[in-house]
């Protein structure tokens, strides 16, 4: 059964699928497609990896991801929210990669998988929407073989204060009236991510959460001034 944070989400996100990547781009000032080859980089997957990508949204790392492995390889991009899934299941189509990628409808913090499949677990930008960051970790690490890798990326809080305080008047102020401009549904989602963002976890603290869910080796590195962070950690072989 959803909670109310997984409810709320939902019905967020279900509201915005189509316009998600251009709201994207606004939020990382054009920077996300960096931050997504990085995150690709870390987890190296070779020509037939199985790679699973924890709310994927409309499917842009899980493009990604697609390719950089070959056609026997396999991505499955999980989801909270149908339309999110049917608009990453479209768009890749459209880019030739379906018969990569696979789409499921399921919470991060119950991942219908058995143990040891994935070669690499992605969360990208949603660690903030997750009702439980612990949980979702443990799931992710469960469902990766052991010596793969689990990779956080998501928005923070940047350690310059100058730098920061130009950011929070971007994403307090001026996010919220761009949304509105547009409709009364994405006002409430730009609204809500500059909510969250402030409420964000450290690269330390999620790299703590990874360690006490049995990952090793983890690493913290800020990205674009630390507006977001990758976080990631290797599952004990």
């Amino acid at each position: 059964m959803y909670d109310s944070k997984a409810r709320y989400v939902r019905s967020l996100f279900s509201k915005v699928p189509l316009e998600y990547d251009l709201l994207l781009g606004l939020l990382s000032f054009g920077q996300d497609r960096k931050w997504r080859s990085f995150v690709v980089e870390q987890a190296a997957p070779i020509a037939d990896s199985v790679v699973l990508d924890v709310a994927t949204g409309t499917g842009l790392l899980a493009a990604d991801f697609a390719n950089a492995i070959a056609n026997n390889g396999l991505v499955v991009g999980v989801d909270l929210t149908l339309s999110m899934l049917q608009t990453a299941k479209e768009r890749v189509r459209q880019r030739g990669l379906s018969g990569r990628t696979d789409w499921v409808l399921a919470r991060a913090e119950s991942l219908p998988f058995r143990e040891n499949c994935f070669r690499s677990a992605s969360i990208s930008l949603a660690l903030r929407n997750v009702s439980d960051a612990r949980l979702t970790f443990r799931e992710m690490a469960r469902a990766t073989t052991p010596g793969g890798v689990v990779i956080s990326l998501d928005f923070a809080r940047p350690p310059n204060r100058v730098f920061r305080l130009f950011y929070y008047d971007y994403l307090l102020g001026l996010f919220p009236i761009f949304g509105r401009i547009v409709s009364q549904a994405w006002g409430r989602t730009l609204s809500y991510l500059g909510r969250s963002i402030l409420k964000s976890r450290t690269g330390t603290q999620i790299a703590t959460l990874m360690i006490e869910e049995g990952l090793s080796d983890t690493r913290p590195v800020p990205l674009t001034q630390g507006i977001v962070y990758a976080v990631y950690g290797k599952k004990h072989s």
